[in-house]
């Protein structure tokens, strides 16, 4: 948003965001809006988190006839995720859609949403996500200086590597993967054998590129947003994690627009939200078919339970960080008890 408090050095990275062509004015209006929101991301143009703030401006602006619109800074432009994260707290960026992992290095609940093969399918995330648990994750954000807006998807997570098919915790014996920047994750992949390090997500494809990790793992749309299968041809669908996208504001955004312009805002979120699903659950189906060089297993109930049947360490950690009570309630939830 234009207010006199964004830093001299976002203006300066946006200046040149869009000198480069990177920056993107999500809208073709000749003139620029009164209210112009910076959303990043660390995603692809591609990506249906990119749609989504694109469909989210189009709505701001026809709601306020041209008043309110969104400038997107895709690709990490604006930093990595925790960075982003970090300048919407100092008031240097107004929006972004950030994984929950990183998140939960700022406010440790929401470690609630790294246990893994917790969710069996959409229903039992959407149980959580939308239910008092993660009602209660978003609005706990105010207390570190974040606004919680959403819960947009960026699918089931998979591993993926470089080597051969994975069937058992045994094929991965040793491999360096490359991990998100959370502690929880780290030991979940040490539990199962591989050799897991943290890497910024904007590093990544030079880092399997060079063979510095041989495996990594995420959803298959982002896999395919990102040209990861130009170094990975292998993925083994363990559907161990759940990805969701935090959608954040800044809290200096929130106050500075009007009770009407709030209002107008949130709705069109919410209107968005439900979009943003319906397109990344389409988004793995096209991935898969446009990517026919990839070779992908699919884990019989056997082999499956070899790997979540080493994650009973990692639920204690999990339950030591944020209480017991909290991880027994997300899994009853999303067992639906």
């Amino acid at each position: 948003m234009r207010f006199e408090k964004l830093s001299a050095l976002l203006r300066g990275a946006m200046a040149a965001g869009l000198v480069a062509g990177t920056g993107t004015l999500a809208t073709s209006a000749a003139a620029e809006p009164e209210i112009l929101l910076r959303a990043g991301h660390s995603s692809s143009t591609t990506s249906t988190g990119q749609h989504a703030l694109e469909l989210l401006n189009e709505r701001l602006m026809e709601r306020t006839d041209g008043r309110m619109g969104i400038q997107i800074f895709p690709n990490s432009q604006l930093g990595g995720e925790r960075e982003q994260i970090e300048s919407i707290q100092l008031g240097n960026l107004d929006m972004a859609f950030v994984s929950t992992a990183p998140v939960a290095s700022f406010d440790q609940d929401f470690f609630a949403l790294d246990l893994p093969f917790v969710f069996k399918d959409r229903d039992s995330v959407f149980r959580v996500l939308d239910g008092e648990i993660g009602q209660g994750l978003l609005d706990g954000l105010q207390d570190v200086g974040l606004v919680g807006l959403a819960f947009w998807e960026n699918g089931f997570r998979q591993l993926t590597n470089s080597k051969h098919e994975i069937h058992s915790p045994a094929d991965l014996a040793g491999m360096k993967m490359r991990t998100m920047e959370n502690e929880v994750h780290i030991a979940a992949w040490r539990e199962i054998g591989a050799n897991p390090s943290p890497l910024a997500f904007s590093e990544l494809f030079t880092a399997l590129q060079q063979g510095t990790f041989d495996a990594q793992e995420g959803p298959i749309n982002l896999f395919y947003d990102m040209k990861f299968y130009e170094v990975q041809h292998y993925i083994t669908r363990t559907n161990h994690l759940y990805g969701a996208w935090v959608l954040l504001a800044s809290p200096d955004t929130m106050m500075m627009m009007s009770d009407e312009d709030r209002a107008i805002f949130l709705e069109a979120v919410a209107e968005t939200t439900a979009d943003q699903r319906e397109m990344a659950i389409e988004a793995d189906a096209k991935a898969i078919a446009a990517m026919p060089q990839v070779t992908i297993t699919e884990l019989s109930a056997d082999e499956l339970k070899q790997f979540s049947e080493k994650m009973d360490p990692i639920y204690d950690l999990v339950g030591q960080k944020i209480g017991t009570e909290l991880v027994q309630n997300l899994i009853a939830t999303a067992q639906g008890e």
